[in-house]
């Protein structure tokens, strides 16, 4: 009986020491390189200055910003400095075919509130919430085709903002596993109508989109 308990007692100190070892993220930089699903949402038949009064079925599919759902990946490069850390990344989500998606550039401020409590130096968990903004650009083949639009695949570009949470647990001194969930608010202000042409048309006001970008992760800091 004694041996189990000495064992666990054993078990326990090595796994405090082990945590007060890998408590904190070092300063400095470090990548990150995530991978996920995207849940994208937006609006259909968007009206443009170029198109007044269309609509119906084919229009609602021709110019859209409801696109982009299946695979999400996040690739980060930050520089930690006490509790913050300025971020670029590139972050994109689609379909495996590559004829639906979108890519998101950005910058992005993140802020571990964890590090400011001394008290929590044991833990072996950090956490964190970021906000950012960049540049978004997508595309898709539509389905149908509208009379006045070419058979190619249709674009938007624009600018976007990205703000998420995120969660990390120390692998080792400087290598962290985690998830971090983003949300993704484009504000597309162009509509390609030909991509190989340049020609654009614009929507008579942004359009609603959302995407909802959760990735597993891996960081490490050099």
């Amino acid at each position: 009986m004694k041996l189990p308990l000495v064992c666990a007692a054993l078990f326990l100190a090595s796994t405090l020491v082990t945590s007060e070892a890998l408590a904190r993220p070092p300063e400095g930089g470090y990548f990150a390189f995530g991978l996920g699903y995207a849940a994208a949402s937006g609006d259909r038949g968007v009206p443009l200055k170029e198109a007044p009064g269309a609509g119906g079925t084919e229009y609602e599919e021709v110019v859209r910003t409801d696109f982009g759902s299946g695979l999400g990946f996040d690739i980060r490069f930050g520089w930690l400095i006490g509790p913050i850390a300025p971020e670029i990344s590139m972050s994109g989500h689609g379909t495996f075919d590559f004829k639906d998606g979108a890519g998101y550039p950005s910058f992005s401020v993140r802020f571990h509130p964890l590090l400011l409590a001394d008290s929590l130096a044991a833990i072996p968990f950090d956490t964190s919430v970021f906000i950012g903004a960049g540049y978004v650009i997508g595309g898709y083949q539509p389905k149908l085709q509208v009379a006045g639009f070419n058979a190619d695949g249709k674009g938007w570009d624009g600018w976007d903002l990205t703000f998420g949470l995120g969660v990390t647990y120390d692998l080792s001194a400087r290598v962290r596993i985690g998830l971090d969930f983003r949300c993704l608010l484009p504000q597309y202000s162009r509509f390609m109508i030909d991509w190989d042409d340049d020609i654009n048309g614009h929507p008579t006001e942004t359009p609603s989109t959302f995407v909802f970008l959760p990735t597993l992760q891996i960081v490490a800091s050099f």
